[in-house]
C-alpha cells in the first residue's frame, strides 16, 4: 500500500469513529429530551497524531469538543447523511416535524440537512442561549473565521444565523479524504496556476546584486515564524513580505520566483491576470478578492507576471472611468498590504508601477541583461549533455550576442530540432541559426 492510499484508509477510519460518536450524541440527546432527563454527553474517540491526517489537524489546531462537533457535523452531511434520519420524526400532536431541531429537507433525496440550530440543540440541547453560544464560537474563532475552514451558508430570504448550513472548505476535504495539502486547480474563482520547475538553486545564475536581494527574501521567509511570535518583533517587521522583479524577459524572474517556493517548501501560483482584470467597474477588485480570500493563511507565494497591468500609475482624476481606476489601485494597496505571505510582483516595465506600491515593497529587484562572464555559464550548461561545441566558440557567442537566459534556452532547443531534422549533431552553425532568429524576433541585427 502507497503513503497516498495510507492516508486514505487512516483518514476513513478516523471520520468514521467520529461519525459513530456523532450518532451516539444525537441519540443521547434526543432520549434526553424526550425523557426529560440530565444529558450524559459521550465520549468522543482518542486521537492520535499517527492515526490519520484527520485526527493531526485535530490536534494541531487545538480544536475544542464542540469545535470537533462541528466538523464531525459537517463530514457526516457528506458522507453519511442518515445519521440525522432520527431528527425526521415528527411531532405527532401537531403532525409537523420539531422545530426546535431546526434543519433542512432535501426534497429530492429525502435526507435531513443539518443547520445551526441543529447543531445547537444536539450540542447544547434546547437552551436559549445555545444559539449565541454557538454565533460567538462560528464568528470569533480563529479556526472558521480567520483560516475559512468553515463556510456559512444561507438560502433562506430572511438570512437568519440559524437557519444557515455549514460546509467544509474545499481545503479541508481534501485534506481529510486523500489526505494531502490543498493544492486548488485552475479555475474562474483561482485563476492562477502552480508552478514549479525542475531545476536547482546552482541552475539560477544572477548577478550578485540580484542574488544577494533574492537571498533576503529567503531570509524573511526562513525567519517568519519568529517574526509573528516575537511580540517586538511583530511591531517592526511586516508580517507580510511583498517584493517587485524587473528587467527584461527572459532574464530568470519566474524561475526566481519558482526556486525561492522549492527552496522553501511553499506553493507558488501565477496568477492569470487575463482572466482578473475587466473592463467592467468593480470586476477586477471582485476578481482578485476571490483569489486573496482562498490564499489567505495558506502562506503560499503569490506571483503576479506583467503586473504592471494592475499595478499602474494612478492618475488625475478627469472623469468617472479615472475615478473607478484610481479606487481599484487603492483595493489592490489595501489587500496587499494585509497579506501575512509573500507577493511577488514581476514587470518588464519597473517605471509603471504606481508609487503607493513601492513603499510597500520591500525588495526591488533589478533583473538585468546578464554579463558576460554570466552568458558563459549560461551556455555552458546549456550545451552541457547534448553538444560538444569549441570553447573559443562558446566564449565568441556569449561574448558578442547580449541576450537572456531565456533567449538562449530558446537557442538551444530551435539548435537541437535543427540537427534533428538534418541527422547532424548540434553544430555552431545551428547556435549561429538560432542566434540569428531570435535576434529577429526582437528586431535586432544579426552580427555574424
Amino acid at each position: 500500500m502507497n503513503h497516498q492510499e495510507n492516508n486514505i484508509k487512516n483518514n476513513a477510519l478516523s471520520i468514521e469513529k467520529d461519525i459513530i460518536w456523532l450518532d451516539q450524541v444525537i441519540s443521547e440527546r434526543l432520549e434526553s429530551y424526550f425523557k426529560s432527563e440530565p444529558f450524559k454527553m459521550p465520549i468522543p474517540p482518542e486521537t492520535l497524531k499517527t492515526e490519520s491526517k484527520y485526527y493531526q489537524f485535530l490536534i494541531d489546531n487545538h480544536l475544542s469538543l464542540i469545535e470537533r462537533f462541528i466538523i464531525a457535523t459537517c463530514l457526516s452531511s457528506l458522507f453519511k447523511p442518515q445519521v440525522f434520519d432520527k431528527l425526521l420524526i415528527k411531532n405527532k400532536p401537531l403532525d409537523k416535524r420539531f422545530t426546535e431541531f431546526g434543519g433542512k429537507i432535501d426534497d429530492n433525496k429525502s435526507i435531513f440537512i443539518p443547520t445551526i440550530q441543529t447543531i445547537a440543540f444536539i450540542f447544547f440541547g434546547d437552551r436559549f442561549e445555545s444559539i449565541f453560544q454557538l454565533q460567538k464560537i462560528l464568528n470569533n474563532n480563529s479556526l472558521f473565521r480567520t483560516k475559512d475552514f468553515i463556510e456559512i451558508n444561507n438560502d433562506s430570504n430572511q438570512n437568519l444565523f440559524f437557519t444557515s448550513t455549514l460546509n467544509l472548505s474545499e481545503e479541508l476535504v481534501q485534506l481529510f479524504t486523500v489526505g494531502i495539502d490543498y493544492k486548488p486547480n485552475y479555475s474562474s474563482n483561482f485563476p492562477a496556476n502552480l508552478i514549479t520547475t525542475k531545476l536547482d538553486w546552482q541552475d539560477l545564475i544572477l548577478s550578485k546584486n540580484t542574488l544577494d536581494e533574492v537571498l533576503i527574501v529567503n531570509t524573511w521567509i526562513e525567519n517568519k515564524i519568529e517574526i509573528n511570535n516575537n511580540k517586538i518583533l511583530e511591531k517592526k517587521i511586516n508580517k507580510g513580505y511583498k517584493c517587485l522583479f524587473f528587467g527584461p524577459p527572459g532574464t530568470g524572474k519566474t524561475l526566481t520566483a519558482s526556486l525561492i517556493g522549492k527552496k522553501n517548501n511553499k506553493d507558488v501560483y501565477r496568477i492569470d491576470l487575463s482572466q482578473v482584470v475587466s473592463k467592467y467597474i468593480g470586476e477586477t477588485e471582485k476578481n482578485l478578492a476571490k483569489i486573496f480570500d482562498i490564499a489567505e493563511n495558506k502562506d503560499w507565494i503569490l506571483f503576479f507576471d506583467e503586473a504592471e497591468s494592475l499595478f499602474s500609475k494612478r492618475t488625475s482624476v478627469q472623469d468617472s472611468k479615472d475615478k473607478y481606476a484610481n479606487q481599484q489601485t487603492a483595493y489592490l494597496l489595501q489587500r496587499i498590504e494585509n497579506y501575512n505571505g509573500l507577493i511577488i510582483l514581476a514587470t518588464n516595465l519597473k517605471p509603471n508601477i504606481d508609487q503607493a506600491f513601492s513603499r510597500r515593497i520591500q525588495s526591488m529587484i533589478n533583473f538585468p541583461i546578464p554579463s558576460y562572464k554570466e552568458r558563459m555559464i549560461l551556455w555552458v550548461n546549456a550545451l552541457n549533455g547534448i553538444a560538444e561545441l569549441d570553447e573559443k566558440f562558446i566564449e565568441q557567442i556569449a561574448n558578442t550576442y547580449e541576450i537572456s537566459g531565456g533567449v538562449i534556452k530558446n537557442v538551444i532547443q530551435y539548435a537541437w530540432l535543427l540537427s534533428k531534422s538534418t541527422g547532424m549533431d548540434i553544430s555552431s552553425n545551428h547556435i549561429l541559426s538560432g542566434i540569428k532568429r531570435e535576434l529577429f524576433k526582437e528586431g535586432k541585427s544579426f552580427e555574424d
